[in-house]
């Protein structure tokens, strides 16, 4: 199960849904969850903005997906960490990101204990060239924006969905859109909470006169 939550302190989401949480589960926070971190600060134990998640993550066996604001120095970048059953993967920075934030030099992927996945912030879903990273093998896909629901965004998540033969899925502060390996949209929910079922799928994209077609080879539900 993939749950997404917007507008809620992480706290509150423990409280209120932790019973819905079990291993293995995947869960999206948008930017409001968190907020802004200074991350040096972070790092040296001087704040514990992420202890609580890291420790959640560990204890509940479940993968976190976190974005925020994070600050180094005078630099303000629009991020979200992995968390991995406790072990910090890595964090994405937007690569394309509005004036006043700094950009990140490539979309990341990361090797999960549920896969591959790959993590697009806000506006990089947007950008066919940025695409690489989720066209090598990745399971999932995941755009995490601090908007609300966007036609765009949503519109390139299909493409990117379809192009890759991968279940995407964008979590926007008010909604959540699963889009499938055929680049097709399959659910949107709307609220603080949502919760999603994606197939584990493998499906192969192979060019038949100039179009993709896909062969799903294996499936599950996550």
């Amino acid at each position: 199960m993939i749950f997404c939550f917007s507008d809620i302190e992480f706290d509150k989401v423990i409280e209120e849904y932790g019973a819905m949480i079990s291993p293995n589960d995947i869960l999206l926070l948008t930017r409001e969850v968190v907020g802004l971190v200074d991350m040096p600060a972070e790092l040296s134990g001087k704040t514990k903005v992420f202890r609580g998640i890291v420790e959640y993550s560990a204890d509940k066996g479940v993968i976190i997906i976190a974005a925020m604001r994070a600050k180094i120095g005078e630099k303000i970048f629009n991020s979200a960490m992995v968390i991995d059953n406790g072990r910090v993967l890595g964090v994405s920075d937007e690569v394309t990101p509005p004036k006043g934030y700094v950009g990140s030099a490539t979309v990341r992927s990361y090797c999960t204990s549920r896969g591959k996945i790959c993590i697009f912030v806000d506006s990089d879903v947007c950008y066919p060239q940025l695409w690489q990273s989720a066209l090598k093998g990745c399971r999932y896909i995941f755009s995490i924006n601090s908007s609300g629901a966007d036609d765009d965004k949503i519109t390139c998540a299909k493409a990117l969905a379809h192009a890759s033969g991968k279940y995407t899925l964008c979590k926007f502060v008010d909604s959540g859109v699963c889009i499938n390996a055929y680049g097709k949209i399959e659910s949107i929910k709307w609220g603080r909470m949502s919760a999603f079922y994606m197939p584990l799928t493998f499906a192969v994209g192979r060019v038949v006169k100039s179009k993709i077609k896909f062969i799903e080879e294996k499936e599950g539900r996550v």
